[in-house]
């Protein structure tokens, strides 16, 4: 079988003519980064799905979510540290720190509803000597 007819010079011209009339010729396209907001240059086709989805100025930009975890976020840990200064409201301790759920409801994610403490208070909540921080979440509940 002899297919030297796909190797010549015209068939080639012919193929890339084709995918120029297809998807439009190699050209260089302005852009606006959605993370940085910065004017970039894309080169290649314009009507191709890489067009489309190219989004970001590089690749530092593409990974920086840290605007949309921000909107996003699920764990209540991670909405505690985005809505409140993690450290303990009693004591002021901020190297080990537990997000306690005022209204003991886990599903209940609400910023309002978590309150960053210390593991020795947030045991206390969960004890018999709850009624000695009590107030102190009470007094920090309504200056929030």
């Amino acid at each position: 079988m002899n297919n030297s007819r796909y190797y010549t010079d015209s068939y080639k011209a012919g193929q890339a003519a084709k995918v120029d009339r297809l998807f439009g010729p190699i050209l260089s396209h302005p852009k606006v980064c959605e993370c940085c907001g910065k004017d970039y240059v894309w080169e290649g086709r314009l009507n191709t799905k890489a067009y489309r989805e190219s989004k970001f100025c590089s690749r530092s930009c593409a990974n920086n979510r840290s605007e949309w975890w921000k909107d996003n976020a699920t764990r209540y840990k991670t909405i505690a540290s985005h809505n409140h200064t993690m450290e303990c409201v009693i004591c002021g301790f901020d190297k080990i720190i537990a997000v306690h759920h005022i209204d003991h409801n886990k599903k209940n994610n609400d910023p309002k509803n978590l309150i960053p403490l210390c593991p020795n208070h947030h045991e206390m909540v969960h004890s018999k000597w709850k009624d000695e921080v009590q107030p102190f979440i009470d007094k920090w509940q309504a200056g929030d």
